[in-house]
């Protein structure tokens, strides 16, 4: 059912009461053409010592109705950047939608807690009616120590959950003052090197969206990889994290090429990676030979221009090679399957016709990329048609974005779905256990929880599973390749179905070399 607008808004008037507003810190947009951070791998920091706060210098907080759960979130609304303090405000107005949808349904994200008995759902249901959420907005002024001053606010208010913050480095500041407090945050950040004990980054890990589409590439028997990484710190270390998912799922990295920013220097790292002097030279070689050949067979006073044509009828198959040949610069195989791009925006409109100019041919090779290609405007990009990457199905989005855009008169940001998303789900875990809706068992529920992204579990080490769907770029809208999994149960079966094909295709690879060695 459409909702209209002006029940929409007086909705929403009625939400007012639950919306505080508190003094605190800012917030911040993401592109969604800009890369992703990477960082090595390391365990979540512990901080040992509770820092200490003191509570004297906020203000008492306000009343709250019995039995309700304090969700503060931490957003840079007065950041210095104008594009920052809008996406701020977005994110402000995506929470309170998630406090709409949840009193309109009861239950916005599915929490697998019903123990599989009907009991067990109607418990669920009962609670879901009885939950009393106040949400509370702490302003981080888009710094850490705004960020780390926020937090202390929102503990100082007796918040149960902390919704954010938006930037890693405010993450880190928040971290300190979680430190041996009950009380969990749900960080926008994908930025690894921040995690830190109770705290969760709720934003698309790098390595999920390589994991999937790599693992449905390498299933449908494409397992040679040529990959595209820019210069420097960034792309090295991206480098290294795509070489070793490939090697991981049985694939195997061919050959890997570094390119500038500047679209000039692109050419020679694309030339490079398709090997094109060298097929160049194979196609020039056998154009010679076949016109030698063709000169040894024609009449000695045949013209050079008419050479194959005078052969038509006595050496068919010489003339049908040369024309093969003439309507291509290069000859020989490129010695991979996939073509791996982890580059969006500006930077892959620049590289993508460059493949097909360098006779790396889309009809041969296919492209891929990770969730940057997650960009509709990429359909006008023929060279990138038929490319798979990874990313959430957008049905839900889109049935979201079009309500957002209804009530609030403009385009939701993408990142708004990872606030919709985390207030809904510390919602749906109020209901859950009121007295204690945020313990470390329910957080990392196996069986996860589902929301406008698909399905999404908080895992021990402070990341996040997902369920992403493999896409492919069209002239249109994208088309499904293979669908996002509905559950955790699919998805641990696909993952460890992956790791079997894996195990073998390296044990296909390591027999010849076996045998050779007995002989």
């Amino acid at each position: 059912m459409t909702l209209q607008l002006p029940n929409i808004l007086r909705a929403l008037a009625l939400l007012t009461p639950l919306v505080l507003l508190s003094c605190g810190a800012p917030i911040a947009p993401q592109n969604q053409t800009e890369r992703p951070p990477l960082s090595s791998p390391s365990a979540p920091r512990v901080y040992v010592e509770p820092m200490t706060i003191d509570f004297s210098q906020f203000p008492d907080p306000p009343a709250r109705p019995l039995g309700a759960v304090a969700i503060s979130l931490l957003l840079p609304m007065s950041d210095s950047r104008e594009n920052i303090r809008v996406l701020a405000m977005d994110l402000f107005n995506a929470a309170q939608l998630a406090v709409f949808d949840a009193g309109q349904s009861k239950i916005v994200l599915r929490l697998h807690d019903t123990q599989g008995t009907p009991e067990g759902a109607a418990y669920a249901a009962k609670a879901a009616g009885q939950s009393k959420i106040v949400l509370r907005l702490h302003d981080t002024q888009g710094t850490p120590e705004g960020a780390a001053y926020a937090a202390k606010a929102a503990i100082a208010a007796q918040a149960d959950i902390l919704i954010g913050p938006l930037f890693s480095s405010s993450a880190e500041a928040v971290a300190p003052v979680l430190a041996g407090r009950n009380v969990p945050a749900l960080a926008f950040s994908n930025d690894r090197s921040v995690r830190a004990d109770n705290i969760w980054l709720l934003g698309f890990m790098p390595e999920q969206n390589i994991d999937r589409v790599v693992v449905e590439t390498i299933s449908q028997g494409l397992v040679r990889f040529g990959v595209l990484v820019p210069e420097g710190a960034y792309g090295d270390l991206l480098l290294q994290q795509v070489s070793q998912r490939i090697e991981r799922f049985g694939g195997e990295l061919v050959q890997a090429e570094t390119y500038p920013e500047d679209a000039k220097g692109m050419f020679d790292p694309v030339r490079r990676l398709a090997q094109f002097d060298r097929r160049k030279q194979a196609h020039s070689d056998e154009l010679a030979r076949l016109t030698a050949a063709a000169r040894r067979l024609a009449p000695a006073d045949t013209p050079e221009d008419k050479l194959f044509s005078a052969l038509r009828t006595i050496a068919p198959e010489l003339v049908s090679a040369y024309e093969g040949l003439k309507r291509s610069e290069t000859l020989g195989e490129i010695p991979y399957d996939v073509v791996f791009v982890p580059e969006g925006g500006l930077a892959l409109r620049k590289l993508a016709p460059l493949l097909p100019y360098f006779d790396i041919d889309p009809k041969l090779v296919k492209f891929i990329g990770t969730g940057l290609w997650d960009d509709p405007s990429l359909s006008q990009e023929p060279p990138l048609h038929g490319g798979w990457y990874a990313a959430p199905d957008r049905k839900l989005w889109d049935g979201y974005q079009k309500r957002y855009e209804q009530l609030f008169a403009r385009p939701a940001p993408r990142l708004t779905s990872i606030a919709y998303d985390s207030v809904s789900l510390a919602i749906r875990l109020a209901t859950i256990n009121l007295q204690q809706p945020f313990t470390y068992d329910l957080l990392t529920d196996p069986n996860g929880f589902a929301g406008l992204d698909g399905i999404l579990r908080l895992t021990a080490d402070g990341l996040n599973d997902r369920g992403l769907a493999v896409q492919e770029i069209t002239a249109n809208a994208p088309r499904i390749v293979s669908p996002a999994p509905r559950s955790f149960v699919e998805h641990d079966r696909r993952m460890r179905a992956a790791l079997a094909l894996a195990e073998s295709l390296q044990g296909n690879a390591a027999a010849p070399l076996a045998n050779l060695g007995r002989q």
